[in-house]
């Protein structure tokens, strides 16, 4: 009974995590991500169109397209343009279909992440049970692993895929074949068809298998060219040959030359040019296009539990202690070389959207941290152990403490998720919670609301709004925390006279709710400093 208790508690923790990632899905309305995806998902399989949304390469949209294919039968009458796609598939037949398709897309990510994380924990097995456990709970409760693996998006199968990479790549390490070479290729393919993030992984997964054909060669006192070099051409053949037929064996123009995947291409070089052009950040109360060098590193601080930070503190200072020499230290910097590599060359571009574009780097993070665990007994013996499975529980519950409500979580540094997004709210509201507005509204009989919409259609959830004045009036606000701190859909300021004050309530950590009646609205007129309650808020924490 023993021997199975490991495979016990992995199933037992994959299954809370599909609980956690199911419900969330059911919880939470369409994003703004998820309002391209899924009508270029449409497209691309009722017209094999590759070109449409190319800069979101095509894995993930196959597997939306299929569950979409199974809740609605007449996908393959999808039109061809996107705005057309976006009102079929969406938005002509009421909530209760919106919901229905949304949760088909999005189960294809959840069973995504559900499997990578066994195949996670199936890894770190290599280390011994206790480090396989500790791998997969820092995996099946992290709050941004729950967060992207219950949408329809991108970010939770690239990490997933580079799961599967880490596998393979395990594997030829331990026992190079060229079979196993040809699966590593394949692990890249699959990569690289879902975001472009994963080309450092597969670039270093590579060389790692170069490097240990050279070493099989050399110890066998065979000549090592000859290996070193098929290992990798193998691997690449197999990776571009698998990304090739995920986009139909299509060739195409780019830039005059012919070229396979062309859509592929096309789609890298219009992210490397967004990621020099720059993207509309927040942090700190600052709004910027340029970027922070810095933003990574405190997005990573304001929304890692206190647990797995506490957790990564100590196992710190036990390698320190540990000191650990020759393979022990060659194991250690291949585990953290990607993630190394992905934090340097997204800090220094200008495109800064929240952590789902380094959850690549989490699971070689959470292999290390693993690995590692057993090394607590330099701080303590079995103290020094019982601390680790006390800052992993800590981090556990800090998770679930905001459940479903994970894209908003941060801990307690800057208060929790409700004083979150006056430091950072770039990718933590894209408009998740409009189906619990429109419930909202519902309970409490109101017949309108202003409302500062930031995606997709209200109106189909059951909002009744319009939009909101820019000087004081009665009614009710209902304002999305990122058109408040990053304002888009509204003008810089608008709505200043109104967040002088904080909100009465929120809704899912993302909806700020302000109630004014009349006298409130003559107070609010009668205001002469309309600095916002979080810039305040901010500057006093300075």
């Amino acid at each position: 009974m023993k021997r199975h208790l490991p495979l016990a508690l992995a199933i037992l923790m994959a299954g809370a995590q599909a609980t956690l990632l199911v419900a969330t899905a059911r919880d939470k309305s369409d994003t703004v991500d998820e309002d391209i995806y899924l009508p270029a998902a449409a497209i691309l399989w009722a017209h094999r169109d590759f070109g449409v949304n190319p800069d979101s390469p095509v894995l993930p949209k196959w597997a939306f397209a299929l569950a979409l294919r199974v809740v609605e039968p007449e996908l393959d009458a999808t039109p061809p343009e996107l705005a057309r796609a976006e009102n079929y598939v969406l938005w002509y037949q009421g909530r209760a279909r919106v919901e229905r398709v949304l949760l088909a897309a999005r189960l294809t990510t959840i069973v995504v992440t559900v499997l990578a994380g066994l195949l996670l924990w199936r890894i770190a097995l290599r280390f011994g049970p206790v480090p396989g456990a500790v791998t997969h709970a820092l995996w099946c409760f992290s709050p941004t692993v729950l967060a992207a693996g219950s949408l329809a998006t991108l970010d939770a199968s690239v990490t997933g895929m580079i799961i599967g990479l880490i596998w393979a790549t395990a594997r030829f390490l331990e026992g190079p074949r060229w079979p196993r070479a040809l699966a590593v290729g394949v692990f890249a393919g699959l990569a690289v068809a879902c975001k472009i993030t994963a080309l450092g992984a597969v670039g270093l997964a590579v060389l790692a298998c170069a490097w240990r054909a050279r070493r099989a060669a050399a110890e066998a006192g065979r000549p090592w060219v000859r290996p070193t070099l098929g290992v990798a051409l193998l691997a690449g053949a197999a990776g571009m040959l698998t990304l090739w037929s995920l986009y139909g064996f299509t060739v195409g123009r780019v830039g005059g030359v012919p070229v396979p995947f062309p859509a592929w291409i096309t789609g890298a070089l219009l992210q490397v040019r967004h990621g020099a052009r720059g993207h509309r950040g927040y942090l700190f109360g600052e709004t910027g296009l340029g970027g922070w060098w810095y933003f990574y590193p405190v997005a990573l601080a304001l929304k890692t539990t206190l647990g797995a930070q506490a957790l990564a503190a100590m196992l710190v200072v036990a390698w320190l202690l540990r000191r650990p020499r020759g393979k022990d230290l060659l194991l250690d910097a291949a585990l953290l070389a990607y993630p190394a590599l992905l934090l340097i060359v997204m800090s220094t571009g200008r495109t800064q959207l929240g952590l789902r574009y380094i959850l690549p780097a989490y699971p070689f993070a959470m292999l290390w941290a693993g690995r590692t665990f057993p090394s607590l007994r330099a701080l303590g013996g079995h103290w020094g152990l019982t601390a680790g499975a006390l800052a992993l529980v800590g981090g556990t519950a800090g998770a679930l403490r905001v459940h479903p409500h994970y894209l908003m979580f941060f801990n307690s540094w800057i208060g929790g998720p409700e004083r979150g997004p006056q430091y950072l709210v770039i990718g933590d509201d894209i408009g998740q919670d409009q189906r619990r507005l429109a419930d909202w509204q519902a309970e409490q009989g109101l017949s309108s609301i202003y409302y500062t919409w930031y995606s997709g259609r209200p109106e189909y959830w059951g909002i009744a709004y319009s939009a909101p004045p820019c000087r004081p009036q009665s009614g009710v606000y209902a304002l999305e925390a990122i058109e408040v701190h990053r304002p888009r859909r509204i003008e810089a300021g608008c709505l200043d006279w109104l967040t002088v004050e904080p909100p009465d309530e929120r809704i899912g950590y993302s909806i700020y709710i302000y109630r004014v009646d009349r006298d409130r609205a003559q107070r609010l007129r009668n205001v002469t400093s309309r600095v916002p309650f979080w810039k305040r808020n901010i500057d006093r924490r300075d």
